[in-house]
């Protein structure tokens, strides 16, 4: 019987030669459910795009690829695009990369019905919001919005969307929960599991969650250096594998707390009070009152269109505020001009949710880390500015060859990670972290943190981590501050507060 999917002796080499993918054998039958998981560089995701043949220029592909018996090596372009999105959907891992800025998430989604399925304006119109409303998105008016105007696991679901809209056979998602809270995230891997189910599609599940996969898909392969270096039934592999390198991700899932008690500050690094902000007629932030002291960690979490992100912006000074007030070290951004706003911005740096977004893809990994270094208050030669360029990526764990590279030659955990390296090039005194360690593996994830703790410890640097990962902020945050509906619903010891959340869980279980 022929499979849905069938790879053969996959491999991809760059135009240096090196190996990126080593033989790969993968098959995947119709109405089957698939993981892969691995290590952020892995070739998790390098696999789905060989499948689409969508490889960055430059790259040279080998074997065999054949869906539902067709061997897409040896179609036209125009022959694959008729297959994409009508026979094959894809989600991909950086949902404001997949959206076009200049259209509304529903002109986006009827896009795909006009082009595959070839309905009237009026149905694609409708088709749209239906979609949008099966993935989440059902209020009054949301297919109206831009990306920028959705929060992170908004535009996430309007990419999911986009990609079932036209009941495809086959659903590769490569990491598309990353953005979105607990509860999102499974009702959203719940979606994708009954449409596998109920239109007897087939889905493959790309991530570096071991354990999601294990829960999602029936199927799971473990991949190492472009390899597959391990496989079998989910369940079996979960709790049985012997393979060492799949133990240590099982391993490195398990979070330990990395914070040490200190002495209070004396005053607030960061202080907001009484905040509100407004989108046109409608507060999204209503009343906040939050502060950081100086070598702090304070977590902040909430669902996807709690406000976070938001409330993150306005800390930055690039989101209008109607009313309260925001103070750096005792001063506020919009009273500031000159030398004094200089000397602020360079203590307060961000790492973003979606780091593609925020690199010009034009510059290498060197100009990119070295951006904030104007802010010193001397110009660096260009030898001091490589050496601080350098000692950067090693914080990160990443090696001085891929200072010369460019962001689409990396996977999405190691753009993280130079996006890390750029906020901490010019020893900030405050970083405010946007879901930054949401698209890394569990070892990568559990390097990040650990380097930022011990950043916080050596250097008395403070941290405002957003994250929907209760996991996550039981190991970097001191206090927890809890976001519902644009406004703040609880606060307090980091322990505490976690137990709330479980109690009150519990109950409503």
């Amino acid at each position: 019987m022929t499979a849905l999917l069938e790879i053969e002796r996959l491999s991809v080499a760059g135009a240096d030669g090196h190996a990126l993918l080593h033989a790969i054998e993968l098959r995947l039958e119709t109405g089957e459910s698939l993981g892969v998981v691995g290590e952020s560089g892995s070739g998790k995701s390098l696999t789905a795009l060989s499948i689409l043949r969508l490889l960055p220029d430059g790259l040279r592909q080998s074997g065999s690829i054949r869906f539902d018996g067709r061997a897409l090596h040896e179609l036209r372009e125009p022959e694959l695009q008729r297959i994409r999105g009508a026979h094959m959907g894809m989600i991909f891992q950086e949902p404001m990369t997949a959206l076009n800025p200049l259209m509304s998430i529903g002109a986006q989604v009827a896009e795909v019905v006009r082009l595959h399925l070839r309905r009237s304006r009026a149905q694609c119109a409708e088709q749209a919001r239906e979609a949008l409303a099966r993935v989440g998105l059902a209020e009054p008016r949301i297919a109206e919005r831009f990306p920028h105007q959705l929060s992170g696991g908004q535009r996430q679901r309007a990419a999911i969307a986009m990609a079932l809209v036209a009941s495809p056979r086959l659903v590769i998602a490569d990491e598309p929960t990353t953005a979105l809270d607990p509860r999102t995230q499974a009702e959203v891997l719940d979606l994708l599991c009954a449409r596998v189910r109920e239109e007897g599609a087939s889905l493959l599940l790309i991530s570096h969650d071991l354990e999601l996969v294990a829960r999602h898909t029936e199927r799971v392969v473990v991949m190492q250096r472009g390899a597959i270096v391990d496989g079998g039934a989910s369940a079996e592999v979960l709790a049985h594998s012997a393979h060492p390198y799949t133990r240590a991700l099982i391993e490195a899932a398990r979070l330990p707390s990395l914070r040490i008690s200190r002495a209070a500050a004396p005053a607030p690094l960061l202080l907001v009070e009484d905040l509100v902000c407004h989108y046109g007629s409608r507060r999204v932030l209503d009343g906040i009152n939050l502060s950081v002291m100086r070598g702090e960690s304070v977590g902040l979490v909430g669902e996807s269109g709690a406000g976070k992100s938001t409330l993150l912006r306005a800390i930055l000074g690039v989101q209008a505020v109607s009313a309260g007030r925001i103070l750096h070290q005792g001063t506020s951004l919009a009273q500031v001009r000159g030398a004094p706003l200089k000397q602020l911005r360079r203590g307060l740096q961000a790492v973003f949710q979606d780091p593609a977004s925020s690199f010009d893809p034009r510059w290498p990994v060197e100009r990119l880390v070295a951006e904030p270094l104007h802010l010193l208050d001397q110009a660096l030669s260009a030898g001091e500015r490589r050496e601080r360029v350098l000692r950067a990526l090693n914080h990160v764990g990443l090696e001085p060859a891929h200072a010369a590279r460019y962001p689409h030659e990396f996977s999405g955990g190691q753009r993280q990670r130079i996006a890390i390296a750029r906020a901490l090039i010019v020893e900030p005194s405050l970083v405010v972290l946007d879901e930054a360690v949401s698209a890394l593996d569990a070892a990568t994830r559990m390097q990040i943190l650990k380097l930022l703790a011990h950043l916080s410890d050596t250097l008395g640097l403070a941290y405002l981590f957003v994250s929907h990962d209760m996991n996550v902020m039981h190991c970097i945050a001191d206090r927890l501050y809890v976001l519902e509906r644009g406004s703040i619903a609880d606060a307090g010891a980091t322990a505490e507060v976690l137990q709330r959340l479980s109690n009150k869980h519990s109950q409503a279980a």
